[in-house]
């Protein structure tokens, strides 16, 4: 009788651990196969969030594993043993005074993140929590980046590429966001940078891989397509990145014999490439730092998903509350889409006119510069007429030089007229005699 008492509770047991054969995740599942990696603390705004026992202030939770890309887009596989639900359901944010936590959702996606690319550098970020697929995003800055070099992205532990966060500041005027986060056939699917620009900065040839051929993308051992679809229903009202659980729910009951990694194929995991060991089984419920908690009922509680032990009208209140965020958020996105459209009209508008401005400068410049030429022309057409003046004006003057040289050289060569002696002549008349003195 005990022993099938066991197994009842046994099966019972798994029934509320294993994950459905869909993309979701409950929080259960979470709470469960997390809690010994880490602690869960409270958050005023995103209620029962959970930090790795990796973290430090150096720490970010993208810098130890790679990407591989797959017939679902750009994946990562982190290299820690946990990471099967934390960088596939939900996001993670840095929160003020407590650092990285991960926020629980239910939709899987081959990585949650959105990438800036440039010519030299690749960067990515986590979605944040308010993200649903199809709405534009406010990254908020560049400090949540992680920058590699282009040729770097496909290093298979990325950890040694990560380019110091001192210097990233730079690169947000040399690098575009790239959200390429959609649905396709009822999955996520993240295509993110184009993976021929990494195959040119690379220079390796990509090749998609099945998701089915990736280990750890998954909590559950052998993963396929049909069990990551998303219900068609969620799809219909948007899907979300996160689904906070607010503070002021209960925390489900922690497996006392310490042997939730059954539950998950993340446990044969290799070890976080930073070197520190996995963290063994903890059959305590996990403590909260002091200094982490803040007060129970400060939690926002308008982005609870519906549970079993929600009631229908509290349920029905949540999905309206759900339809109306919806409605919101494309209100914002088709006023962001409409603002952007007046700018780039006012752009286009304002490009024109320096155009139109730029044309008549250059009909004016070449207004005068005909001007110029005319004047240049008339110029030299008047200094020709005065250089052909001054050749007739020498022509004669040396036309009239020649005459008088001409004239004078006539006169000097004429013969003067013969002078007689008047005594000597003689009266030669005929009869006449000539008388003797």
């Amino acid at each position: 009788m005990k022993t099938a008492l066991l197994a009842i509770a046994t099966v019972l047991l798994a029934a509320i651990l294993a994950p459905a054969a869909s993309a979701e995740v409950s929080f259960n599942f979470a709470y469960s196969n997390l809690s010994q990696h880490g602690s869960w603390l409270v958050s005023a705004q995103y209620g029962h969030v959970w930090q790795p026992r990796e973290y430090n202030r150096d720490w970010n939770p993208y810098y130890d594993g790679h990407w591989v890309y797959t017939n679902m887009g750009w994946a990562w596989v982190s290299d820690y043993q946990w990471g099967a639900i934390p960088y596939h359901y939900g996001t993670w944010i840095s929160e003020p005074n407590v650092g990285w936590v991960w926020i629980p959702g239910r939709i899987w996606a081959p990585s949650w993140v959105v990438f800036r690319t440039g010519s030299d550098y690749i960067g990515w970020a986590p979605v944040p929590p308010g993200f649903s697929i199809g709405m534009s995003i406010d990254m908020g800055g560049p400090s949540s980046f992680v920058y590699v070099s282009s040729r770097n992205f496909l290093a298979p532990r990325l950890r040694a590429s990560i380019i110091p966060r001192d210097r990233t500041s730079v690169f947000i005027n040399n690098t575009t966001v790239v959200n390429n986060i959609v649905i396709q056939n009822n999955v996520v699917v993240n295509h993110g940078p184009d993976y021929r620009v990494v195959e040119r900065a690379t220079g390796r040839t990509i090749r998609q891989e099945p998701i089915e051929n990736v280990a750890r993308v998954a909590p559950f051992e052998h993963v396929s397509r049909a069990e990551l679809a998303v219900d068609p229903a969620r799809v219909k009202h948007g899907v979300r990145v996160a689904e906070p659980v607010p503070a002021s729910e209960p925390l489900p009951v922690s497996d006392k014999r310490g042997n939730r990694e059954e539950n998950t194929s993340a446990a044969h995991a290799p070890k976080p490439s930073n070197g520190r060991p996995s963290a063994q089984p903890n059959t305590q419920e996990p403590a909260t730092p002091a200094a982490a908690v803040i007060p129970t009922g400060a939690a926002d509680t308008s982005q609870k998903a519906p549970s079993a032990q929600t009631p229908p009208e509290k349920e029905k209140a949540i999905v309206e509350q759900g339809a109306r965020d919806q409605a919101n958020a494309k209100a914002k996105a088709e006023q962001g889409a409409k603002d952007q459209a007046n700018a780039k009209a006012k752009a286009d508008q304002s490009a024109k006119a320096q155009a139109n401005a730029k044309a008549k400068a250059d009909q004016s410049a070449k207004a005068q510069a005909n001007a110029k030429a005319k004047a240049d022309q008339s110029a030299k057409a008047q200094a020709n007429a005065k250089a052909k003046a001054d050749q007739s004006a020498k022509a004669q003057a040396n036309a009239k030089a020649q005459a008088d040289a001409k004239a004078k050289k006539a006169k000097e060569q004429k013969p003067e007229p013969d002078k007689k002696d008047p005594g000597s002549e003689k009266d030669t008349t005929p009869g006449t005699k000539e008388e003797t003195p």
